[in-house]
């Protein structure tokens, strides 16, 4: 939330400078635009590199829109910092809240006029070794089209694609998609959904977004001793405006599971934190033999992205 800087009284000044701690102004949400591949990367890494132990050769690949990539900072999610990816312009997505339903508010076309399907990826490369099996990161996801498009099929989705399995889920599962989290305007609701009307919402002061998720736990299986692939995917749906936007993390991109965060998946009071554990793809690991075909997959993807470039460990 953002407050107004204030005058402390000298009455309060006197009981001493733990007092005046509470007047301090706090910093405000911040959106910067970057599309600098190894600026991104870099936001996304912990300054442990035991955090990413047995990952190395990394390499970022950008499809779509320039303006949809930057870094944020002092976020309202409770994320801290780290990559906001957006299928409008990023750096509209601070500020007040001043329009609920249809509007032009977050309604950025990135592409030519009425062409639909804003589609934005981030794609992470890298090897792994053969001390390693698991990739954490955690995430919030939130939309311009809550709620008066939940249940239609304007339903805006995003994709973390590890190997050609999607491992973006909610608490119950389900893809993390404006239908999946509001199944209609009046509900039933995600559990995970954090609604954000114009006056009374939590952040309605700092974002645009009418809503947005808790922060959810990315846990996927890696591919021992091969080249993997992270396809960070947002996109509208059926139209070309009203923005969604995701969130990832500063620091928690890793094999280690994030300080603070249950990542066990049989422990059923791990909460929203751990609801993505091992059984988001059924126990079902991605053998190593799929990896060429969609190598040539990715290399055929990456070809049109704006923006390549690589960081190497």
């Amino acid at each position: 939330m953002n407050f107004s800087r204030q005058i402390i009284p000298s009455l309060i000044l006197s009981l001493g400078a733990s007092l005046s701690l509470v007047n301090l102004p706090a910093r405000a949400f911040t959106v910067t635009q970057n599309n600098n591949p190894d600026v991104l990367l870099n936001a996304l890494l912990s300054n442990e590199p035991n955090n990413y132990k047995g990952l190395s050769n990394f390499e970022v690949n950008l499809i779509g829109d320039s303006r949809a990539f930057g870094t944020f900072t002092d976020d309202p999610f409770g994320l801290g910092s780290a990559v906001a990816i957006s299928t409008g312009n990023v750096t509209d997505l601070p500020g007040e809240n001043t329009i609920d339903s249809y509007g032009n508010e977050l309604s950025t076309d990135l592409g030519l006029p009425f062409q639909k399907d804003d589609s934005i990826s981030m794609i992470l490369s890298f090897d792994v070794d053969n001390t390693v099996d698991q990739l954490f990161f955690q995430y919030v996801f939130g939309s311009e089209e809550f709620l008066e498009y939940a249940g239609s099929d304007f339903n805006d989705s995003f994709s973390l694609s590890l190997n050609g399995l999607n491992y973006a889920q909610l608490s119950n599962e389900k893809q993390v998609s404006i239908n999946n989290i509001a199944f209609s305007s009046s509900g039933p609701f995600s559990s995970d959904f954090i609604y954000n009307p114009v006056g009374t919402g939590p952040a309605s002061s700092v974002t645009k977004l009418d809503g947005y998720t808790v922060p959810l736990l990315y846990n996927a299986d890696l591919v021992q001793g091969a080249r993997n692939f992270l396809v960070i995917n947002v996109k509208d749906e059926a139209d070309d405006i009203y923005d969604s936007a995701v969130f990832l993390k500063a620091g928690t991109f890793g094999t280690v599971c994030p300080v603070g965060v249950n990542c066990d998946p049989s422990d059923t009071n791990n909460g929203n934190n751990g609801n993505n554990g091992n059984n988001g793809n059924n126990g079902v690991k991605v053998p190593e033999a799929d990896l060429s075909p969609l190598s040539l997959l990715v290399i055929v993807l990456t070809s049109i992205g704006l923006k390549k470039g690589k960081y190497m460990i």
